[in-house]
């Protein structure tokens, strides 16, 4: 387990799954750096060959809307490899904003990383 930090996300392979954490909100970030960022983890999901894709939410409280486009655009990259996404550790305000865009309908939502990760197993 290699971790690899940017600024706007850190990404760590665990076997075939490629784990992202937000590193904050965007407010913090300029828009230019978020997605150019978020084209390195796509390119790192093919490079690593990432089988799923976990969203860690642990290092910050809420992101907002270009964050979470962002993530969904990680998602639907790894969901269209076949593969399959799931968030997990974030805040309980974080889990309403979720729940309200209908996130957790499309990738489930577990309260850990380990969780998160043994939920593509079982799905096999």
């Amino acid at each position: 387990m290699m971790a690899q930090s940017y600024s706007v996300f850190a990404i760590e392979m665990v076997d075939k799954n490629l784990v992202v954490t937000p590193q904050g909100d965007s407010s913090g970030f300029r828009y230019v750096d978020i997605q150019s960022e978020t084209n390195s983890v796509i390119a790192a999901i093919d490079r690593k060959n990432a089988q799923n894709l976990v969203v860690n939410f642990n290092s910050t409280e809420i992101v907002g809307s270009i964050m979470i486009s962002a993530i969904i655009k990680l998602a639907r990259k790894i969901t269209s490899r076949k593969g399959q996404a799931a968030f997990c550790c974030a805040s309980d305000t974080m889990q309403e904003v979720m729940q309200s865009m209908n996130l957790t309908r499309l990738w489930p939502y577990f309260d850990t990383q380990e969780n998160a990760i043994k939920s593509f197993e079982s799905d096999i």
